[in-house]
């Protein structure tokens, strides 16, 4: 279960900062035209306030996944690394003199690391495409929470929301939410990429497998470092 935090809280350093980049970067017209000053909430009743819980939280889930999101790239460029590195390590058992391995095997080796190199960098791409993209779904939690606001305030403080027009909450909401459909789209373009290279991944780590007896490869040999 979520747990409600304020939406003035302290929040980490690095996140802040992380955050701060992200929203800079959310297609340079990031922001909320129309906003509701929390004060006008003082007239609110603490039960009906409850109604903000969803709101609230759904923004800071947004800044969650900005923060997730970080190192999630992080982690996907190590992995990239390590696959990149390996080829160092198959040129040398090719070079070696022992013969450790035969020729099929190795050359099974080398596309089994390509097709993980491919994987990795679908999965760089895709975090990275995450990152990018967690300003606007940010925005969208944002604009949804001032709509909430709104309503409130118009239902419970008649006189200090006079200047409120719920119409024009309810239009930031769907703009935010159009740019977020949109991202959500492209997002899941580039994950229906990782999984095709995944699974040509796993195929061949289970050729690699069976061909090396066991030495090399297996569905998840390099899922879960």
């Amino acid at each position: 279960m979520t747990t409600s935090r304020s939406m003035f809280g302290p929040r980490g350093r690095a996140a802040a900062a992380a955050l701060a980049l992200v929203v800079a970067g959310a297609g340079g017209c990031a922001g909320l035209s129309h906003r509701v000053d929390r004060s006008l909430l003082d007239q609110v009743p603490n039960e009906e306030l409850l109604l903000l819980f969803d709101a609230e939280n759904a923004v800071y889930i947004a800044r969650d996944e900005a923060d997730l999101a970080t190192r999630n790239l992080e982690d996907a460029r190590k992995a990239l690394r390590r696959a990149h590195d390996y080829r160092s390590l198959i040129d040398e058992r090719r070079s070696s003199g022992a013969a450790i391995d035969s020729a099929q095997v190795l050359q099974l080796l080398e596309e089994w690391n390509n097709a993980r190199i491919v994987m990795r960098e679908r999965e760089a791409t895709l975090r990275s495409e995450e990152l990018a993209s967690s300003g606007v779904r940010l925005w969208a939690a944002r604009a949804r929470y001032e709509h909430a606001k709104a309503r409130l305030v118009k239902d419970f403080n008649p006189v200090g929301g006079a200047n409120i027009n719920l119409e024009d909450f309810l239009s930031q909401v769907k703009v935010w939410e159009e740019r977020e459909q949109q991202v959500l789209a492209d997002l899941k373009a580039r994950e229906d990429e990782l999984v095709a290279a995944r699974d040509t991944y796993i195929q061949l780590a289970v050729r690699l497998q069976q061909e090396s007896r066991g030495a090399y490869g297996g569905p998840w040999a390099d899922l879960l470092d």
